[in-house]
């Protein structure tokens, strides 16, 4: 279902810490007020439905009114009129960046298939390290709004989700009741199918039903939980963050923007920074949803290639060198000549249909045989007619 409209919770705090480059200050009743300065604001949106923060960050300048006899009462309206005028304005540049960014849909999602502890983040001291228990998380893997899904692929899939990262070392901090762990290195989130599509239906080992990674770009992806909480997410997105989909059965080739989102629940014993400045380690259990816009396209079937071959004999037993054997399929006909020892093969044979296949020689006969490739039959004979 495609996003809703977000909603926009704007907080800006302006305190002295973010004042820069002042030009001139003034001491108006007992107050020191800055005549110019360079400031910044950081403004936080979450969206109803996901959510998923974002920040978007601007410097702004301003000048104060040159008169320094002014009274501070009206140089403190002025400044307040000043700042309610930058937020209003990037009020609105935030509310259209996030809009794009809100029409990603959900296409998929997955589930644990017992909700135990599966997921780890281990601190090393000067770093930290996420993942999943040797072997993988077993889950319940859905696609959803996709058009065209083979029967085979709709509905819950049985899989195993594995989670792999390079070593982060880029210590987390705490701001405002909230911990916050960046992963300045690659994050790999891998979902495969416990046993192959049927033939036909996606490419390779048709086992790829999703692989996610993304890594920093202008920002660094970032799990963020309340202090010593029991919950942490993590939700990179483009273009802040570099996110890549890749399957077996989907083409994300179309995209133009992609996210996802890590929900961890029942975080053991909390999610807490430790004084390394890394999280504390610990274990959850966890969700996720894959989201891009537009969504991805189904691949489709594929035909299966199937080998078809075997052997061609002269009356006295032995292999027939040179005969020529051909192969019809479709109307086309292909041609092969045996080997020394009379074997031949024909390759890259769409499977699920019949060809026949004859044998032409100057000093034999041979009866043509029709095969129904379901599968590669490498054990044929021909022997000359009586």
């Amino acid at each position: 279902m495609r996003s809703a409209q977000p909603s926009v919770l704007i907080t800006l705090n302006f305190t002295p810490a973010i004042f820069e480059n002042v030009t001139g200050l003034k001491k108006v009743g007992g107050q020191i007020y800055p005549i110019s300065a360079k400031f910044g604001i950081e403004v936080s949106i979450l969206h109803p439905d996901n959510f998923k923060p974002s920040h978007v960050s601007n410097n702004f300048s301003i000048n104060f009114p040159e008169d320094l006899t002014m009274k501070s009462s009206l140089r403190r309206s002025y400044f307040c009129r000043s700042m309610r005028l930058l937020a209003f304005s990037l009020a609105l540049v935030t509310v259209f960046s996030f809009n794009a960014i809100a029409q990603t849909t959900t296409f998929a999602q997955f589930n644990q298939v017992v909700a135990t502890n599966d997921f780890n983040f281990t601190n090393n001291g000067t770093s930290g390290v996420l993942d999943t228990i040797p072997g993988g998380v077993p889950v319940t893997f859905t696609y959803s709004n996709i058009v065209g899904l083979d029967p085979s692929l709709i509905g819950n899939q049985a899989a195993t989700l594995t989670i792999t990262t390079g070593t982060t070392t880029q210590p987390g901090f705490s701001l405002a009741g909230l911990d916050f762990q960046p992963f300045n290195q690659t994050v790999t989130v891998r979902i495969t199918r416990n046993t192959p599509a049927p033939p036909g239906v996606g490419g390779g080992s048709r086992t790829n039903l999703l692989t996610a990674v993304f890594s920093p770009a202008v920002q660094t992806p970032t799990m963020n939980g309340g202090t010593s909480g029991q919950s942490a997410v993590i939700s990179p997105s483009t273009p802040g963050n570099v996110v890549t989909f890749t399957s077996h059965f989907l083409s994300f080739n179309a995209s133009v923007a992609r996210n996802l989102g890590l929900s961890f629940s029942s975080v053991n014993p909390t999610y807490l920074l430790n004084p390394n400045g890394f999280l504390n380690a610990f274990t959850a259990a966890g969700t996720g949803t894959f989201a891009s816009n537009p969504v991805p396209v189904y691949i489709g079937p594929t035909a299966a290639s199937v080998s078809v071959g075997g052997r061609v004999l002269a009356p006295n037993g032995q292999g027939l060198r040179n005969a020529e054997v051909l192969l019809v399929e479709n109307g086309r006909t292909r041609v092969a000549r045996t080997s020394t020892f009379g074997y031949f093969e024909f390759s890259d044979i769409q499977a699920g249909q019949a060809v026949v296949i004859s044998v032409r020689s100057k000093r034999y006969e041979y009866q043509p045989q029709i095969v129904s490739l379901q599968d590669s039959a490498l054990d044929l004979v021909f022997a000359p007619n009586e």
